[in-house]
């Protein structure tokens, strides 16, 4: 697995480190250390159009997972990690048939006072599933859940060893 950390890189920076690191645009993994700092999800949200468009895939897919990259970054930040921790945020790209498998991953310190483990973000999701289902909030009310649920085959919540949570995504696309 690539290893880079980006706290004090660039965007251009980092693309430059994918086109002369990675051989197989369609099959790599790369581990993305970065500053708990909003800063940094404009570099990753770079980097993931930057690999959607070297794999052909464009619109719509390109900037939902440009909106995903967003949304697991910016929560990581805000919800789980004191400012300038390090997260690392995972990206893994493999190829199978004409089956492009994607999977998304951060991994957040764990230090804010109210950070929630795996077990409580599961239940907090059932709930607002709940919610939902009870009232249509209207297009204002968004969330990770609601957001990334409908665009993604799996969203999962793990607990790291090191109490860190995961939060991660996995879709399948198919390529034309």
């Amino acid at each position: 697995m690539l290893n880079i950390d980006i706290s004090n890189l660039e965007s251009q920076d980092l693309i430059d480190f994918i086109e002369n690191n990675v051989e197989d645009i369609k099959n790599f993994e790369l581990s993305i250390q970065y500053k708990a700092d909003y800063s940094q999800s404009r570099l990753i949200r770079n980097l993931i159009l930057f690999l959607f468009e070297k794999n052909w895939i464009d619109v719509p897919w390109k900037n939902r997972f440009s909106l995903i990259s967003d949304e697991l970054v910016n929560n990581s930040i805000e919800y789980w990690s004191l400012p300038l921790d390090k997260n690392t945020f995972l990206i893994r790209f493999s190829i199978i048939g004409n089956i492009l498998y994607i999977n998304l991953e951060v991994h957040d310190t764990w230090k804010w006072a109210f950070a929630k483990n795996s077990l409580q973000m599961e239940n907090i999701r059932k709930q607002k599933m709940l919610e939902t289902q009870q009232v249509y909030l209207g297009k204002r009310w968004r969330w990770l859940f609601q957001l990334v649920t409908n665009i993604v085959d799996e969203l999962y919540f793990k607990d790291k060893e090191t109490w860190w949570l995961i939060v991660g995504v996995n879709k399948k696309l198919e390529l034309s």
